[in-house]
């Protein structure tokens, strides 16, 4: 039988934790050569490389160290400093992720070369055109040769923009089984003792999306909204290293003091922290996935989501504006024990184990 060579690619948390099922699954097969590339899009240790041994994973075996910098400035640096490693693997395949600079330009960059681009999370959809990572998911789906859409409704989306159902393969998505593993579902009693927190009696705030954190006006606006809520429960608030400047530079450090903000957390304990809140307010696209798994009702503070599916379960709320927020988290509070029965009913929202091997299998059939 012909060796697999995969090429896969991340550069950032998100799609390092989305990627480690693959990294772990194709690692055990012995007829796959298996690379991995690292643009390096998240430059800080306690934002990427910190999760690559937190999650087990071998070092990357190229680092393209791209850093920081403007829309096209990011990109162009992918393209142009993955096109050489490319070009010396010579993969059957190169797997992307998402919707980041990292994943477009790799696919890309690979694309041009005449080689075959599989994208994971593939059919993902907001229909707000306004964002980057809208415009960089459609422009991957156009260069990729086998689309991972996770749910029945970002399969559709795919059908509708003209992909051939033919390379479209619903396997499910990767996080399922990543969330299933058992170093990530130990006793969490540590970090709840560490932080000084009871189970179920704190909220949980993630902020990062530069929508809301480059926005004066909106970022005060959200920061003093959700502080209404410390005045009944702790708001635990891990911020990102981009917000705390966002904060800083508006003048707005006053308002963190309403919150129990800490830095980053290791991936096992924010998925700690995600389990044991009592609501979850963020503006992430991989927290509100995890969120929905671990059975905690979600505000995303956002007007449109990429995961419509999580809030046609009831799992999931939007905030359509800031004077909205109060009472959505009223509603929450109001509705937990209603909102809490429907968690059985989604158990298998993006789908069912194994993931990753569904994927490998996929690639076998199509590529050896």
């Amino acid at each position: 039988m012909k060796r697999l060579k995969v090429l896969l690619a991340f550069g950032t948390r998100p799609e390092i934790i989305k990627m480690a099922p693959l990294v772990w699954e194709f690692s055990k097969d012995p007829t796959v050569d298996l690379v991995l590339l690292d643009t390096g899009q998240h430059f800080d240790w306690n934002m990427s490389g910190s999760f690559i041994s937190q999650l087990g994973l071998r070092p990357p075996d190229f680092h393209l160290n791209v850093g920081t910098g403007g829309q096209a400035k990011q990109t162009g640096r992918i393209m142009q400093r993955s096109e050489p490693v490319i070009e010396t693997v010579k993969p059957d395949i190169v797997l992307v992720e998402g919707d980041t600079n990292s994943a477009l330009g790799v696919a890309l960059t690979a694309s041009k070369l005449g080689f075959m681009v599989g994208h994971v999370e593939a059919g993902c959809r907001s229909f707000d055109k306004t964002m980057p990572e809208e415009l960089n998911r459609m422009l991957i789906a156009d260069t990729a040769t086998i689309h991972f859409p996770p749910t029945e409704r970002c399969r559709a989306n795919l059908i509708r923009e003209g992909i051939n159902p033919r390379d479209i393969f619903l396997v499910g998505h990767p996080i399922v089984d990543l969330l299933h593993r058992s170093d990530f579902k130990s006793n969490d009693s540590a970090v709840l003792r560490r932080l000084h927190l009871k189970r179920k009696s704190f909220y949980l705030l993630t902020l990062h999306r530069r929508e809301n954190v480059d926005n004066a006006e909106k970022l005060q606006s959200l920061l003093l909204a959700i502080s209404k809520v410390s005045e009944r429960f702790p708001v635990v608030f891990p911020v990102h290293p981009h917000t705390r400047q966002s904060v800083k530079r508006f003048g707005l450090t006053p308002y963190l003091k309403n919150f129990d903000c800490i830095d980053p957390v290791p991936y096992p304990d924010s998925l700690a922290l995600i389990r044991n809140s009592r609501v979850v307010l963020t503006d992430s696209g991989g927290v509100q996935q995890e969120a929905a798994l671990l059975g905690t009702p979600c505000i995303t503070l956002r007007e449109t989501t990429d995961w419509m599916e999580t809030v046609d379960a009831g799992l999931n709320f939007l905030k359509l504006s800031h004077q909205s927020l109060p009472r959505l988290m009223q509603s929450v509070e109001s509705n937990m024990q209603e909102i809490q029965g429907r968690f059985r009913d989604a158990s298998g929202i993006f789908g069912k184990r194994p993931v990753a091997r569904k994927m490998l299998t996929v690639l076998k059939r199509r590529l050896q």
